[in-house]
């Protein structure tokens, strides 16, 4: 493995002596020819622009005639194109954003060297050279739009994103988890980078990081991209300001209080089980941000530093027993208002940029965050006390950008970039909701499975993280104007350490209507630290022959996890553990990613492409933050303290019902009120889950993931674009667990009747079929799962396909329009799978807790649309701004979560589940089959801009969710409960924004 190791440095050390380029930025290309449409190769080009430090960079076009400059920042463009004996031809107003390849040709006549013809003509707006999809959110668009100013919420704004939040004023506020899921054309892998780094913490939390809006120019949003990076699925670049060699500031404050809101809480909803609605409780966001020069033309700074705090309502009432250790009931408390989530952020950002010579610049940056989402993620089904575990205070957090760019020649740009981050996230170590003082008493945390509803006490792990990021990156570019050959590498080391603990009792419960009958343990407090080696490096080649542009790419990764020794000593329910685990190593994956694009400028006139990618993908493996959850199977789940049996359950039978498990815990066996620990090695020093040794070492291990797109992008008018494209994402390299200590010979299969309800397709009443119990005299067997190669047990297929349709216009006058249409749909089949690993099916969760049958093994959902769009227009001469965004989005996927106890099984299954188990939740609901209705909402801005003192204000006023729908975004999937609403949009609610630019 070190042999391994030092041949993956010894490539990268080779790749940084090779030519490469950073994430990609702007660039301006084309072909000069004479009059007589010859080519003129020796011609000397020269870009301009306020946005670079150094004024002008050039290039010299090639035997083709073509010339091309990379590494543009946002602006306007001038372009002058000269030559000995001919007419120097300037071209003006040329925009640049994001990753886009702008084509200006030239025309050049015989004349004075003198003699400058300014040739006129509209900013390019289609992108002929690049087979890669990339939205484009400017600062002035980002000011201009009714938004939360949160980076995956403006990005969820755009077609081909989706969210499992929905926020568009940023009521959840900042931070990781306010967004929940980000997909894109099935994956959801989403990465924020500044600057082409990823500032990813070391626990992979990639929607992160960016969250001083302020400090950065524009936001480019990809959902496809070149070999410079591994993941695919969203990826969100932040270009930061600069400064420039004038001063200029800005200062930004939004509000809005709960008498700007309405209500859209009606009686329907009421009697349909919502106790609450969403609603807002309090907002206030200021954002000043200034910069200019140091020193004209040579030193520019810019700084600027954020206090937001956001509070909402949600729908739950505050426990009335919380504290009582008396008490197992919820009992909402109605002389309080409604529990309330609360994100607190405060961040501060510099950039100083030097151009040190003509070729030599350098940039120091300095980003400081301080966050308290203090409580997030509050729900219908969470009371408060059991909510303290999602109180994530996150201080210090703080990062350090190096970046060094030289044009050394006007064909060769080097590129260096370092950064740094430190990040401690933590939870409370003491309940902070408990009205009544347990007097030490550690509570009992209850799950109540007929409606989903967790309350009296914190269930599940809390944690108490450092962690630590190094990212270095090298660049160089040749280019020579049809031809463009990349190269690069990466360097990213993490680590952390981790104390798991429980805020309440290490013990807690599961009732079903109110009767205990079932209780899990956990072996908390223990200790687990992880390192990470992230390395890789590319190649990447584009030709341009006339018309057609193909770029080919190739990448390689490396990833390796190794963990520190470290000592777990007693706890409550394993009091005789005194362990000291050695060091051990982790995975230790190659892998290589071929990237494949064409474009095809169909006619030659800059107007009309063609598209076509095939690029492989990588996720990502972060040092995860939660424990047991499948994203860290492959990381921080290695861990030798990981791999204990760190929690178990057993069955309860509370006869005398005093809520108090009369029985010896500490036992595995049956005896008294409880069952016998499954699994039942439970605190035991021997692991209870083993890998392959195949499966975490070696080349092309990894799960990857194939993403397709053909399309064609046609200017239909002046500054007016559509796109249209067909998307596939197809996935590979599966892993399954198996536990050796099972044979598909030791379960019967069984099947249940699915309850009558004409809610259900069919009305119910259906058979529901595949379902597996294990044999009562192997129930108790110790745990010996085994993780593997999927491809070991059968084949299993995992897609998205579906068709995009955007729209881009930018006509002037005031008027910016953009968004489209997204359509897709997921393929899933495990079947082989299943039918060598029954306990396959208890470990699926999809989309919700219940065991997914195995009669469902292979399902197709429904062609699901989102629908997005936003545009500004300002109506001249009464300075007047009107602003709007629209999301219309397909409703919560519907799954029923019935509970079915050993009187509906007994027939079936032809006796009691094993182990004294007195039920089992089954989703007796087919994936893909039911859907809530759409929830459809739409913003609007109406803003006056004033001139004031040599600067500009603008007076606006934001309106969220203008026509106060009360659409259902999520609903109980307790059968028991089912359908009862948990959360709605919020009703219309105002919010005051006053900006002045000087």
């Amino acid at each position: 493995m070190r042999r391994s190791v030092r041949v993956a440095v010894a490539v990268l050390a080779w790749c940084a002596l090779m030519p490469v380029a950073a994430f990609a930025q702007a660039s301006i290309t084309g072909v000069v020819r004479d009059t007589s449409g010859a080519v003129l190769p020796g011609v000397t080009v020269e870009v301009s622009s306020p946005a670079l430090i150094e004024k002008v960079r050039s290039a010299v076009t090639d035997d083709a005639g073509q010339y091309r400059v990379e590494n543009l920042r946002p602006g306007t463009y001038s372009v002058v194109v000269s030559l000995t004996g001919f007419s120097a031809v300037k071209r003006d107003g040329v925009e640049l954003s994001g990753s886009f390849t702008a084509t200006v040709n030239a025309e050049m006549r015989v004349g004075a060297v003198e003699e400058t013809i300014t040739v006129t003509g509209e900013s390019p707006i289609v992108d002929v050279q690049s087979s890669s999809r990339q939205y484009v959110l400017s600062q002035d668009v980002i000011n201009s739009i009714p938004s939360s100013r949160n980076a995956v919420a403006m990005a969820g704004m755009l077609p081909g994103v989706s969210l499992s939040i929905q926020d568009p004023g940023g009521l959840t506020g900042e931070g990781s988890g306010t967004a929940g899921t980000v997909t894109a054309h099935g994956n959801s892998e989403v990465r924020t980078l500044v600057n082409g780094v990823s500032v990813a913490s070391a626990s992979g939390s990639g929607n992160t990081g960016a969250s001083n809006v302020g400090a950065y120019q524009e936001m480019n949003v990809d959902i496809g991209g070149t070999a410079e990076q591994k993941e695919g699925g969203v990826m969100m670049n932040f270009v930061p300001r600069e400064g420039g060699n004038t001063f200029r500031g800005s200062m930004y404050f939004a509000y809005a209080g709960p008498s700007m809101e309405g209500t859209n809480y009606t009686e329907d909803l009421r009697a349909r089980g919502l106790r609450a609605p969403n609603s807002l409780k309090g907002y206030r966001d200021v954002n000043p941000s200034f910069g200019g020069p140091i020193k004209r033309d040579a030193i520019w700074f810019h700084a600027t530093a954020r206090h937001l705090r956001s509070q909402s309502f949600a729908p739950i009432l505050f426990n009335r027993n919380a504290g009582n250790p008396r008490a197992w009931t919820y009992e909402p408390d109605n002389s309080r208002e409604a529990a309330a989530n609360n994100s607190r952020f405060i961040g501060f950002n510099g950039r100083v940029t030097w151009q040190a010579t003509q070729q030599h610049k350098f940039a120091v940056s300095y980003d400081f965050q301080d966050q308290c989402q203090c409580p997030r993620s509050l729900t219908a089904q969470l009371a408060p006390e059991a909510n303290v575990i999602n109180h994530a205070i996150l201080e210090p957090k703080d990062m350090i950008f190096v970046e060094w760019t030289a044009p050394l020649t006007s064909r060769v740009l080097v590129e260096a970039r370092g950064y740094r981050q430190r990040e401690h996230a933590y939870r409370p170590y003491e309940n902070l909701y408990f009205t009544n003082d347990p007097g030490g008493v550690k509570l009992n945390g209850v799950v109540e499975q007929s409606n989903g509803l967790n309350y009296r006490a914190a269930v599940g792990d809390s944690r108490d993280t450092w962690m630590y990021t190094s990212l270095y990156r090298s660049s160089v570019a040749y280019i020579t104007g049809s031809h463009s050959f990349k190269a690069g590498f990466n360097l990213g080391f993490n680590r952390q350490n981790q104390n798991i603990f429980t805020t309440d009792s290490p013990m807690s419960f599961q009732f079903n209507n109110g009767v205990p009958n079932r209780l899990t343990l956990r072996a908390t407090p223990w200790y687990r630290e992880s390192l990470s080696d992230d390395h890789g490096a590319f190649v990447q080649d584009r030709w341009t022959m006339k018309k057609l542009t193909a770029t080919a790419g190739l990448r390689y990764d490396y990833f390796h996890v190794s963990f520190p020794a470290v000592t777990l000593g007693p706890a409550q329910f394993v009091p005789n553990r005194n362990l000291s685990l050695p060091e051990a190593e982790g995975v230790s994956w190659h892998d290589l990613q071929p990237r494949l694009g064409v474009a095809y400028d169909v006619f030659g006139n800059g107007k009309t492409a063609l598209k076509a990618g095939a690029n492989k993908y990588l996720p990502f493996y972060g040092l995860q933050l939660n424990v047991g959850t499948e994203a860290g199977t492959f990381s921080t789940n290695m861990a030798p303290a990981a791999r204990l049996v760190v929690a178990t359950n057993r069955s309860w039978t509370d006869a005398n019902r005093d809520f108090v498990p009369d029985c010896d815990l500490t036992s595995p066996v049956a005896n008294g009120e409880c069952g016998a620990m499954t699994p039942s090695n439970f605190g035991s020093a021997n692991a209870g889950v083993a890998y392959d040794p195949d499966l975490i070492e070696g080349w092309g291990k990894r799960e990857y993931n194939w993403q397709y797109s053909v399309g064609i992008q046609q200017e239909l008018m002046r500054q007016v674009s559509v796109d249209v494209g067909y998307y596939r994402t197809s996935y590979g390299n599966f892993w399954v667990t198996d536990n050796r200590a099972w044979s598909a010979a030791d379960f019967d299969i069984f099947s249940i009747t699915a309850p009558s309800d004409a809610r259900l397709p069919g009305g119910g009443g259906y058979s529901v079929s595949g379902l597996y119990n294990i044999k009562p005299d192997r129930f108790s067997v110790p745990a010996n799962d085994y993780i593997t190669a999927g491809k070991n047990y059968g084949d299993q297929t995992r897609r998205w396909d579906g068709f995009d349709v955007t729209f881009n216009a930018r006509p002037g006058r005031g008027l910016t329009l953009q968004g489209g249409t997204s359509t897709g749909r997921t393929t899933v089949d495990d079947c082989e799978i299943v039918d060598d690993l029954p306990e396959f099916t208890l470990r699926v969760v999809a989309p919700a807790t219940g065991v997914r049958p195995a009669s469902n093994c292979r399902y197709q959902t429904k062609f699901l649309t989102d629908i997005k769009a936003l545009g500004s227009y300002t109506v001249p001469k009464i300075d007047v701004q009107v602003a709007a965004t629209v999301q219309s989005s397909p409703g919560q996927e519907i799954a029923a979560e019935y509970v079915a106890t050993n009187a509906v099984i007994a027939p079936g299954l032809g006796r009691p589940l094993a182990g004294g188990q007195a039920n089992m939740t089954v989703n007796v609901v087919k994936p893909g089959t039911l859907y809530a209705p759409r929830a459809t909402q739409m913003q609007l801005r109406l803003a006056k801009i004033l001139r004031v003192g040599g600067g500009r204000a603008t007076a606006s006023v934001d309106i969220y969710n203008l026509f106060n729908s009360n659409a259902v975004l999520t609903q109980n999937n307790s059968y028991a409960s089912w359908q009862a609403p948990t959360s709605i949009l919020n009703a219309r609610w105002a919010k005051v924004v006053l900006q002045y630019d000087f």
